[in-house]
């Protein structure tokens, strides 16, 4: 009988097991764990959550997930922190969100974490123009997707201490509206970054930010436009050591 079993893609059940009890014994995860996926009555922004909402900007419950609306206004911002500011890279801290965005055009979307549980009005953690990044986190590590880019891709951001650096991802990293995106940013001990992008590894960074600061799970968009811009957020995972 093995005492150890090492699964190196699923574990899934089909048949009478997809449908009935499956698993004997007690699952006992030797990681801290934390899902939101929005299935309450009402949003917590007391204990739960830290919502920036920008004017006429809203932030609602919707079939799914959590809907953030931005106003109709150029450069107003919804933005979304989950949980407290207790995830720190001495624990190896995971997070992973999944949402949907109505149009890909005239937006930003930042998905990552953040050392600012909020943020001041038309700003995210991360802001690309042209080819240069600017921050309004200190530290802070994610994607960052924003129109106002010479080309319009996925990037991957951090900010150590406010110094900032971004890599783009190939032009086949480009969001498609309504459409699932799944993103994992993860942080070591050491302050290093590892990206995924809807399951694959995209890209690794050394020395991403700093080590000893704790950061918050932070989602955000902001429209580049006079047209309301819509992002569905399914689920905010995440993970780290005892």
């Amino acid at each position: 009988m093995p005492q150890q079993e090492k699964i190196y893609r699923d574990l899934e059940f089909r048949g009478v097991a997809n449908n009935t009890n499956n698993i004997v014994g007690n699952i006992n995860p030797d990681k801290k764990y934390v899902s939101y996926d929005f299935t309450e009555l009402a949003l917590d922004t007391t204990e739960n959550y830290t919502q920036n909402i920008d004017t006429t900007s809203a932030i609602a419950l919707a079939s799914g997930g959590v809907t953030l609306t931005t106003a109709v206004t150029d450069n107003k911002v919804c933005t979304q922190a989950h949980g407290g500011i207790w995830w720190y890279p001495a624990k190896n801290p995971v997070t992973e969100m999944r949402f949907q965005l109505d149009v890909v055009t005239t937006v930003a979307i930042f998905s990552g974490f953040s050392d600012a549980v909020t943020e001041g009005a038309g700003t995210m953690p991360f802001a690309l123009s042209v080819a240069t990044l600017t921050d309004t986190c200190s530290n802070g590590a994610g994607f960052l997707f924003d129109t106002d880019q010479t080309a319009d891709y996925w990037n991957c951001v951090n900010t150590k201490a406010g110094t900032q650096a971004f890599t783009q991802l190939a032009s086949t990293y480009v969001p498609a509206a309504n459409t699932d995106i799944v993103l994992r940013t993860v942080l070591d001990s050491d302050g290093n970054a590892n990206f995924y992008y809807n399951g694959q590894h995209v890209h690794y960074k050394a020395s991403a930010v700093t080590a000893n600061v704790p950061y918050v799970p932070f989602f955000g968009i902001k429209n580049m436009s006079a047209a309301a811009h819509v992002a569905t957020l399914k689920y905010v995972r995440c993970w780290q050591d005892m």
